[in-house]
C-alpha cells in the first residue's frame, strides 16, 4: 500500500512571523497548502518567514537572560505547528527551504490517542533532532530519516535554530508521508513522553535508579575507610552538587531516597526555573508539584508550556503566583494559550517586584487585561508582541513604569493615532510622529547618544541627513537596520560604516540606491560589520 502523501492545510499555532497579523506576506500561515516557490531561491513575499535570524537579537541590550540549569541539547528559539487533513502513521517529511536553509532542529509529531484535554494530556514525540546548518545559497528540500512511531498523527511541530543564519530563513511547503490506520491500534502506554501525571517514562526512571544503585555498590567496595559519603559532606556542598541536574534529573533524584527527598525540595535549588526546554512535560500537575518548592522562585520561564492543547489551567498557574510571585523578578511566559486576564490580574497582585515580563504571542489576552500591571512599578522590560493592545490601558502601565528600558510593540494591533500617542507617553510629553520629515530621528539620536540597536525596518521616509546625523552622534551603535529605504544614497550610508567604529550588524536590503557592488566594496573594507542585503532568484 502506497503511503498518503499531503501538505498541511493549517497552521494552528506558532511562536513568531515576519509578516503582520493582517498581511499575507512573511507569514507563518503562507506554510500551509502546496509548494509555490521552490526551486527558486530567494525573498519572496510568499513564503513563511521568522521575526528573527542570526545572534544579533541575543546581543542586543534588549536580548532575554539566559537561565541556569537550561539543557545544553535544547537550542530551539521558534516553532511552528502544522495540521494534515488525515491522521496518519509518519514515515517521511519533505520541508521546502527556499531561502537560507539549515535551520531547522527538531520535527514532533503529537499522538491523537495519548491527547486528552479535559484531563491535561498531551503526548508528544520527537521524530527527528539535529544541530543547525550552514548550508549552500539553494533551495532544497529536507528530508531527514524518522524515528519510527506507532500512533497515528494530523498534528507536525517543526521547530528552528537560527544562530548560523545570515539571513532570514523562508519555508514554502511542508509534506508529510503516512499510513493511514487500519483497524485499531492501541497505544502501551510506555512510548514517547507523557504529560500526565507522571513526568517521565516509568521504565526510563527504574533504569535510572538501578544505575545509580550499581554505581553506589562500586563505590563502597571501593572506599577506603576515611571516605565521606555524600551525607555526610556540609550542607552548602549537596546544594552545589545537586545545582548540576536539570529539573527533570532533580525531579527523579528526590524519589531515589529521604536524604536526596530532602535535598532535592529544597527550595534553594528552585530560585530559577527554566521549563521552557521540557514543555511536552509541563501541564497542570507538574506545576502543582512545583508549588511547595518554589517560594524563593526569582526567575521564571514557562514559554511555550500548555501549548494548543492547553494542558495547564488559569486557574492552576494563578495559584502558583499567588504562593511563589513575591520575590519573581522575571516572568517570561511567551506562546502559552492558558496566559489569560485572569493570569495578568494573578501577576498583577502577587508579582510586586517584577522587572521582566514577556508575554508575546499569548493570544488569550485580550487588550484590557494590561490595566492589572499597573500595579507592579519596577517593570524594566515588557514584550507585548502580537497583542491585542488597548492604548489606555497600554499608558497606565507606562506612566508607573519610570524604569521601563525595553518594550516590545511588534506586531500589536493598535492604530497609528493611538501609537502616536503612546510614544508621547513614553517620550515623557514629546508629540512624537514617526516620520522623518518632523526631524524626531534626528532629535531622538542626539538626545541618546549612547543607543546602541536601532531598527527603522521598512520606514521609507528616512533620508541621507538621518544617517549622516547618525554617524556623528552615535558612537556607540552596534546595529542598524534601514531595510527599504529607497531615499538614502552610498555616501550617507558609508558615513556611518567609517564613523559608527562599534557597528557589528547593517541591513541595507531593498535600499534601492544600495548597489551589490556597494556591498562588496563593504564587506571587504569593515570586515567586523556584517552587512545584510537581501534579494530573489
Amino acid at each position: 500500500m502506497e503511503p498518503l502523501a499531503q501538505f498541511a492545510i493549517e497552521v494552528p499555532d506558532f511562536s513568531s512571523q515576519y509578516g503582520s497579523e493582517t498581511s499575507i506576506s512573511y507569514t507563518a500561515r503562507n506554510l500551509a497548502g502546496k509548494c509555490n516557490i521552490y526551486p527558486a531561491y530567494g525573498d519572496f513575499t510568499q513564503a513563511c518567514v521568522f521575526r528573527t535570524y542570526g545572534p544579533w537579537w541575543k546581543y542586543a541590550p534588549s536580548g532575554k537572560r539566559k537561565f541556569k540549569r537550561t539543557p545544553p541539547n535544547f537550542i530551539s528559539e521558534d516553532y511552528i505547528e502544522l495540521e494534515f487533513e488525515y491522521e496518519v502513521q509518519p514515515t517521511k517529511i519533505e520541508i521546502w527551504e527556499t531561502y537560507n536553509p539549515g535551520t531547522i532542529v527538531r520535527i514532533l509529531a503529537c499522538d491523537s490517542s495519548g491527547t486528552d484535554v479535559d484531563k491535561g494530556m498531551a503526548r508528544w514525540k520527537v521524530l527527528w533532532e539535529g544541530g543547525p546548518e550552514r548550508c549552500p545559497p539553494e533551495s532544497r528540500v529536507f528530508c531527514p530519516l524518522l524515528r519510527h512511531v506507532q500512533f497515528q498523527t494530523k498534528i507536525i511541530r517543526l521547530e528552528f535554530c537560527h544562530d548560523l543564519c545570515d539571513y532570514y530563513t523562508e519555508l514554502d511547503a511542508v509534506c508529510l508521508y503516512g499510513e493511514e490506520q487500519q483497524g485499531q491500534y492501541v497505544m502501551s502506554g510506555l512510548e514517547g513522553v507523557t504529560v500526565g501525571p507522571h513526568l517521565t517514562d516509568i521504565s526510563e526512571i527504574d533504569q535510572r535508579l538501578r544505575d545509580v544503585t550499581l554505581r553506589e555498590q562500586e563505590y563502597n567496595a571501593n572506599a577506603n575507610n576515611t571516605s565521606m559519603t555524600i551525607e555526610e559532606l556540609p550542607e552548602e556542598v549537596i546544594q552545589l552538587i545537586l545545582s548540576y541536574l536539570d529539573i527533570p534529573s532533580l525531579c527523579r533524584a528526590s524519589i531515589t531516597s529521604k536524604f536526596f527527598h530532602t535535598h532535592c525540595y529544597d527550595s534553594l535549588q528552585y530560585k530559577e526555573l527554566d521549563l521552557q526546554p521540557h514543555w511536552t512535560e509541563v501541564n497542570s500537575f507538574a506545576i502543582e508539584c512545583l508549588l511547595s518548592r518554589c517560594h524563593h522562585l526569582q526567575h521564571l520561564n514557562i514559554s511555550w508550556c500548555g501549548g494548543n492543547q492547553s494542558t495547564i489551567s488559569t486557574s492552576t498557574f494563578s495559584r502558583f503566583l499567588e504562593a511563589c510571585g513575591r520575590d519573581l523578578l522575571t516572568l517570561y511566559m511567551s506562546s502559552c494559550k492558558f496566559v489569560n486576564g485572569d493570569v495578568l490580574k494573578a501577576v498583577g497582585k502577587h508579582c510586586p517586584k517584577l522587572r521582566e515580563l514577556d508575554v508575546g504571542s499569548c493570544q488569550s489576552l485580550n487588550g484590557q487585561s494590561l490595566s492589572h500591571l499597573s500595579k507592579i512599578h519596577t517593570l524594566e522590560r515588557l514584550n507585548l508582541y502580537r497583542l491585542t493592545v488597548n492604548k489606555d490601558s497600554l499608558i497606565e502601565v507606562l506612566q508607573v513604569s519610570p524604569n521601563l528600558k525595553h518594550l516590545n510593540l511588534g506586531s500589536t494591533r493598535i492604530n497609528e493615532q493611538n501609537i502616536d500617542h503612546v510614544m508621547s507617553v513614553l517620550g515623557i510629553h514629546c508629540n512624537v510622529n514617526l516620520r522623518s520629515g518632523t526631524h524626531c530621528f534626528i532629535d531622538l539620536v542626539k538626545k541618546c547618544p549612547n543607543i546602541k540597536k536601532l531598527f527603522l525596518t521598512a520606514n521609507r521616509t528616512i533620508c541621507n541627513e538621518d544617517l549622516v546625523t547618525f554617524s556623528k552622534h552615535c558612537p556607540m551603535l552596534e546595529q542598524l537596520d534601514i531595510l527599504g529605504t529607497g531615499n538614502v544614497h552610498v555616501e550617507s550610508v558609508y558615513s556611518v560604516l567609517t564613523q559608527c567604529p562599534k557597528l557589528i550588524f547593517l541591513d541595507v536590503s531593498f535600499c534601492a540606491n544600495v548597489l551589490v557592488e556597494n556591498i562588496g566594496i563593504w564587506r571587504t573594507q569593515f570586515p567586523r560589520c556584517s552587512i545584510k542585503r537581501s534579494f530573489q532568484d
